[in-house]
Order: structure tokens, then C-alpha cells, then sequence
């Protein structure tokens, strides 16, 4: 047998370990779940109850839990059986007499058979009286039990079934099984990851044999077409099963709703989209928004909003002046792309690392500008003018159909980049750059100036976004923007742009940001927990990337 033999057996006993470690866990932890679920509480009140005994005074009746419940758990705390049927017997009695003896004509004609001259009106008295007769004192002691004769007689002083929960729960903290059952688990998964860790590396060390059978070319149509829409389609099925589900899900309302709410996004989507056809990408996307937006909003305050920004600004803006709101946001996110662009073009460095730094410069800047509010406050920038929100995050209508304005503005943005990219030679120069750096340059093509001019195209896209960002969020704090260089570069992934260069369109990335932004109101829609949505759509850009990859090895 040889070694690398001996170290596969060694890492199937350590999986098949791990694996026996996390069912051992499992049934531990379930020991003191059934006890919380029991008892009719939840797990951190459990073990309250376990390790201060004394709280259980407080537990829920056999009629709430259930008497064969009752009596499975405590004997199955190692209770004599005989004695767990006459204590939960004896217990249900108990609480069927209290029950019974709630209702006081039934007390006021016991308290009349021991004295006949208790009345309705006399009863109270009587009770409170500290002279009365020892029967009299009997009857308030049921009364305060709540219990009848033969039922007082019965369990006056009865501690059996409180004595056994005293005795018993306790005993859960030295069940050895539940007390170690968290560690043994995490070691159990400790110990497959490290098995299926080594595993996968093993897998790598596989060496592809050469290919000799011919390729059918029908076949090779059809791996090509479900390789270039797999994730299309993949996606498709997710919105069908959500409609499925939930046939409102593609209502008229609810589509226009995903569409709003994809637009700023997406045009976010059509900057980034430039860069990552050059074979780059940007981070600082969210946070040059969050700036942007922030001057935005400090401009659009409304005028008798008494703790606006500029308090000298007594005056609207109206209809043209909104454009120079419009302008400054534009011009702050250029800058930060300039910055980013002169960066990668001419300083060579790394558009993810050059991206990074200008993400902390931007959301520093943004942070100082909130700041310097004359109130002395970082409260959030809102009380917009009215008309800014007409105009930025208003809507028209189509008989009864209610068409968001900034959809339009989504749509028109589209079209020019498509111009852009697909007409002038700016996008032709942009797919040589990001297709083959050095051929492009000997074929005449200014880099440094390419790569500059499609920097500034990101910006002013920026720009835009964080202008109507601000409209329809109403309000520009700190955190504005915060992930949303995540939902632009999904987006573009999604829509097809390639992470190796050169390749893209733009219909695909407004396909990109649509049905991304389908799947998050999706995921919404059903009650997903938001933790749950992060994991989805991390997984959704890993496969994204990967379809991307997968596509660039082919066609190697």
C-alpha cells in the first residue's frame, strides 16, 4: 500500500469521524431542546429552570404540557416510573380542583354547609374575621388554595412533583451527553473540512487526458448556448418558482416596483460596466454615491427647513436650478474617478487597489461633510424641496398605471451608452484595450487616454445615480451607499461582462441589473431572513464569475 493510500484511508476515517461527532452533537443538543419545548418556554429559560431549580415554581401546568409529555421527560431523567404516574396523577387533580373551586357559588355553599348563616353579602366578612370558628378557618385555607374538601385533604403539603423537577433537571447539567455535545460537534465539522479540505486539493492534482473524439457540432451549439445563458436561466426558474409560489409576485405593481428600484443601480451598472471591460473593476462605487448624494441633498433642503445645510439659501432652486445640484454631484463623483482613472492608466496600479483607497477617501469625505452641518450634528441630510422630488423621484401615468420617472431615466442612460459603446470610437478602442492591452497599443490606440475617458464616463454615470438616489431614498446619511459597488458589479457580471476583458453589451447588463434587483425583492417577498439574502447573493456572484471563467477557458 502505498503513502498517499494510507493518507486517503486516514482522511476517510477523520470524515466518517466527523461526521459520527456532529450526530452525536445533534442528539445532545436535542436533550436540552426537548426540555425547553416541554416545559413550554424557550432554550435560555430552560436552563434557568436546570440550573436554578428554585425558578420553578414558575413552570407551566400538566394541562399546558400535556401528562404522557410530562411523564416521558421526567422518567426519562431516570425517575421511577410508579412514582412519576402517582405525582403527574396527583398534580392533574390538583389543578382539575383549582379549577373547580374558582367558581364561588360552589365556595359560598361549602362555607354554608359548615356555617348556615353565611350569606352572599356576609361571605367576605366572615372570611376576614380573625374570630371565626376553626371549620371557618379551614374553608379560607381551601379558598386561598383554590381547592375543595376532599381535594384540600388530599394534597395539602403535597411537594412530590416539585421535589422530583428539583431532583431531576438538575441532572441535565451532569448528562454528559448534552453538556458535551457543542464541543464534540464543532470538532466534528473540524474534522470534515479538514478531510474534504484535503480531498479537493487531491481533486486538483487530477491531469486532464487529451481530447481525441471530434466534437459534434450541434452538440457544441447547444453546450455553447446553455454556457453563455446558463446563469439567465438559472435565474429565470428562481423568479418562475417565486410566482409559483406567490402568483402576486409579477404583479404590475410589483414589476414596476423592481424596476424602480433596479434603475439607480443600473445606472451605477453602466459606469462600472466600462471598467470591467477593461479588464478592471471599482470598489469605491457606494461610497462616491454616498458623497455625491450627500451634496445632492445638502443643495435640495428645502428652504424653510430651519436646520437645512446652507441657511443662506432662502430661495428655491426651481425647475433649472435643480440642474446645478445635478452638475455637483456629477463633478465630485468625476473626481474620484479621475482619481481612479490616472491611477490605473498612468501610475499602473491595480484598479482594485487604486478603488480601495478612494472607497476610504470617499466615505472620510463624506463623513466630514455630514459633520460640518451648522447644527453641530451627523443627523442625516433630508427635508427635501418639493420639486427636486417631482423631478428626480416623481412618476407619470398611464391611465391607472403609475411609471416611475426614474425607470425612464434608467432607460435613456441605456441608450446613449449603447451609442457609446457599439457607434463611436471611444467603445471601439475601449473592447481592443480590454481585449489585448499590447496589441491595441500598436495598433495606434491612446491606452492612458482610453482608459481615461472611460473613467470619466463612469463618473458622470456616478454622478447621475447619486442624484436620483437621493430623491428616492429621502434622506443621506453616513451609510449611504454602503454595498452598493456589490449590486453594480453583480449586476454587470450577471449581464454577461467578462472579468478577463473585451467583452460585453449593454442590453446585458441592464438584463444584469433587472433581474438581480428581481431576485432581491424576490427573496423579500417570501420572508427571507436579509442574513440569508447576503449568502444568496454571494453565492450568485461566485457562480457568476465562474459560468465567466468557465466561458474564457472554452474558448482558450
Amino acid at each position: 500500500m502505498t503513502k498517499k493510500n494510507i493518507v486517503r484511508i486516514i482522511m476517510l476515517v477523520l470524515l466518517a469521524a466527523g461526521i459520527a461527532c456532529v450526530g452525536y452533537g445533534v442528539t445532545g443538543t436535542k436533550i436540552y431542546k426537548n426540555a425547553a419545548a416541554l416545559m413550554g418556554s424557550d432554550e435560555k429559560t430552560a436552563m434557568t429552570y436546570i440550573q436554578d431549580p428554585s425558578s420553578l415554581t414558575e413552570l407551566g401546568t400538566v394541562e399546558k404540557i400535556g401528562a404522557e409529555k410530562m411523564k416521558a421527560f421526567l422518567t426519562s431523567l431516570g425517575e421511577d416510573s410508579a412514582k412519576v404516574e402517582a405525582a403527574v396523577s396527583e398534580r392533574q387533580a390538583y389543578e382539575a380542583a383549582v379549577e373547580n373551586t374558582k367558581d364561588r357559588a360552589k365556595f359560598l355553599e361549602y362555607a354554608q354547609s359548615v356555617d348556615e348563616t353565611v350569606t352572599e353579602d356576609n361571605l367576605n366578612d366572615l372570611i376576614k374575621d380573625h374570630a371565626r370558628s376553626d371549620p371557618m378557618k379551614e374553608a379560607m385555607a381551601m379558598e386561598e388554595l383554590g381547592l375543595d374538601e376532599e381535594a384540600f385533604k388530599a394534597v395539602a403539603g403535597n411537594e412530590v412533583l416539585l421535589g422530583m423537577y428539583r431532583d431531576g433537571l438538575p441532572s441535565l447539567l451532569e448528562n454528559k451527553h448534552m453538556a458535551n455535545a457543542v464541543p464534540v460537534q464543532f470538532l466534528g465539522i473540524v474534522l470534515i473540512v479538514a478531510a474534504l479540505a484535503y480531498f479537493l486539493i487531491q481533486a486538483m492534482d487530477i491531469r486532464p487526458r487529451a481530447k481525441t473524439k471530434a466534437v459534434n457540432p450541434k452538440t457544441a451549439k447547444v453546450t455553447g448556448f446553455l454556457l453563455n445563458y446558463a446563469l439567465f436561466i438559472i435565474l429565470g426558474l428562481i423568479l418562475v418558482i417565486v410566482s409559483i409560489i406567490r402568483i402576486d409576485f409579477l404583479s404590475m405593481s410589483n414589476i414596476l416596483n423592481i424596476l424602480q428600484n433596479a434603475s439607480t443601480k443600473g445606472i451605477l451598472a453602466l459606469g462600472c460596466a466600462g471598467l470591467i471591460v477593461l479588464a478592471g473593476t471599482d470598489l469605491s462605487i457606494g461610497r462616491v454615491l454616498g458623497i455625491s448624494a450627500a451634496v445632492t441633498a445638502s443643495l435640495v433642503q428645502s428652504t424653510t427647513y430651519a436646520s437645512r445645510m446652507f441657511p443662506t439659501m432662502v430661495k428655491p432652486l426651481g425647475m433649472f436650478g435643480l440642474l446645478i445640484p445635478l452638475a455637483a454631484s456629477i463633478a465630485v463623483a468625476v473626481v474620484f474617478s479621475m482619481i481612479n482613472g490616472f491611477g490605473v492608466a498612468k501610475l499602473h496600479l491595480h484598479a482594485f487597489i487604486v478603488t480601495l483607497g478612494t472607497q476610504l477617501i470617499a466615505y472620510g469625505a463624506n463623513c466630514l461633510y455630514i459633520e460640518s452641518q451648522p447644527s453641530g450634528t451627523a443627523q442625516a441630510l433630508s427635508t427635501f424641496d418639493p420639486m427636486f422630488l417631482n423631478v428626480a423621484a416623481g412618476a407619470f401615468y398611464i391611465g391607472s398605471i403609475r411609471v416611475p420617472l426614474v425607470v425612464i431615466y434608467f432607460i435613456i442612460a441605456s441608450a446613449i451608452v449603447w451609442v457609446i459603446w457599439n457607434k463611436t470610437k471611444l467603445g471601439k478602442n475601449m473592447f481592443a484595450v480590454g481585449g489585448n492591452t499590447e496589441a491595441a497599443a500598436v495598433s495606434g490606440v491612446n491606452v492612458a487616454k482610453t482608459i481615461m475617458l472611460v473613467y470619466l464616463m463612469a463618473g458622470i454615470l456616478y454622478g447621475i445615480a447619486s442624484f436620483l438616489e437621493a430623491a428616492r431614498i429621502t434622506a443621506v446619511g453616513a451609510s449611504t451607499g454602503l454595498n452598493y459597488e456589490t449590486d453594480a458589479i453583480s449586476a454587470v457580471v450577471v449581464g454577461g461582462v467578462s472579468f478577463s476583458g473585451g467583452v460585453g453589451t449593454i442590453q446585458g447588463v441592464v438584463i444584469g441589473a433587472v433581474i438581480m434587483q428581481a431576485i432581491v425583492y424576490a427573496l423579500q417577498f417570501l420572508g427571507v431572513n436579509p442574513y440569508i439574502q447576503y449568502i444568496i447573493r454571494g453565492l450568485i456572484i461566485i457562480l457568476a464569475v465562474s459560468i465567466d471563467v468557465r466561458k474564457y477557458i472554452v474558448k482558450k
